[in-house]
């Protein structure tokens, strides 16, 4: 197991655990009953120590808008459903990893090159929570996959190439295509080539033992009863694969990559950039492969998204109790500072 220092950062350990929630008393009035008082407060106290606060509804503690990519629960999330495909294993320089089988991939398996293909549409992000009205439009390429396991490894995680070939490393934010992008330089739109490679991982893990790991058979990885210490990991390379830009879209897209002497005479004629517009890459809007919403791949990404979907399916954040602060009336809905209480 790979001690925090070979791994090139500082480990922060994460444990787990269910947040207890307080239960809440709700007093109710009889018809006809005098205005409850507040109590008064004793001689030399303020009688409150904050101001009551009028509400309508019972304070909900809400799901953030997305994932922090590190958030532990993505190892154990999709600890299991990788596991019949490939291997977890300790990777000395990259911790934690999943590596797919030999059987299902072949030997010429490339992140969002082979067993797949490209999908595109525009979206209108906000800038800002603050500023909803303010947007930016966002090229978002959907990579569509063929694997059984590809709705998590191509919306979850970075790839990285280790010594046995490509690995996998948990992460828990979704996006269409963890990818970086390589753009030709000028305005060739189709007989320009156009790369991109997996974004580098941005942390990895590493698994303290627990209890249950000292039973383990020999050479394999338990992390259900572990703790995970996400380290942090700088990455500033990775792999391109090139396609002439008339072929990004291709269904057979593996059988079309630029390999060896090829890719490296044409790769100085592309620069890093931002995800490309099909429109720059000399693509009419009816010649872009639409985003196909009923792929049960996509559908499984897109289910466990955001915080908020995946609550609804039962794999949402474990939140913790809100600040015990006020008391909830339901006959007047307010709520009152607890120190008044006393």
């Amino acid at each position: 197991m790979p001690s925090p220092s070979s791994l090139g950062g500082l480990a922060v350990v994460v444990s787990f655990g269910l947040a207890s929630f307080g239960s809440v008393l709700a007093l109710g009035c009889a018809e006809n009953t005098p205005e409850a008082r507040m109590p008064e407060a004793a001689h030399g106290e303020s009688e409150l120590e904050e101001p009551i606060g009028i509400s309508t509804t019972r304070p909900v503690r809400s799901a953030p808008p997305e994932f922090d990519d590190a958030d532990p629960s993505a190892v154990r999330l999709f600890f299991d459903v990788l596991a019949p495909f490939g291997t977890w294993s300790e990777d000395p320089r990259f911790g934690l990893v999943w590596a797919p089988s030999h059987e299902s991939i072949g030997e010429t398996f490339v992140p969002y090159a082979t067993h797949g293909r490209w999908t595109h549409r525009a979206l209108a992000v906000a800038i800002s929570p603050s500023e909803p009205d303010a947007r930016v439009d966002v090229n978002d390429y959907v990579w569509v996959s063929e694997l059984p396991w590809g709705w998590v490894t191509f919306h979850y995680g970075r790839w990285t190439y280790a010594d046995h070939g490509w690995a996998w490393i948990p992460g828990r934010r979704y996006a269409g295509a963890w990818v970086d992008w390589r753009s030709p330089t000028g305005r060739e739109g189709r007989q320009g080539v156009v790369g991109w490679g997996p974004t580098p991982p941005s942390h990895l893990w590493q698994v303290i033992p627990g209890p249950r790991s000292s039973r383990a058979p020999a050479g394999t990885v338990e992390v259900r009863d572990a703790q995970l210490a996400a380290v942090p990991f700088a990455a500033f390379a990775t792999p391109y694969a090139y396609v002439q830009a008339r072929d990004l879209f291709a269904a057979d897209l593996g059988a079309r990559l630029l390999y060896g002497n090829a890719a490296l005479a044409v790769a100085h004629t592309t620069q890093p950039t931002a995800p490309p517009s099909p429109a720059f890459l000399g693509f009419r809007p009816d010649e872009v492969p639409a985003v196909p919403v009923m792929d049960r791949g996509l559908q499984q990404a897109w289910m466990l998204a955001t915080p908020a979907s995946a609550t609804a399916v039962g794999a949402g954040p474990e939140l913790s109790a809100p600040r015990r602060l006020r008391s909830f009336v339901a006959s007047s809905p307010r709520f009152t500072a607890a120190s008044a209480m006393r």
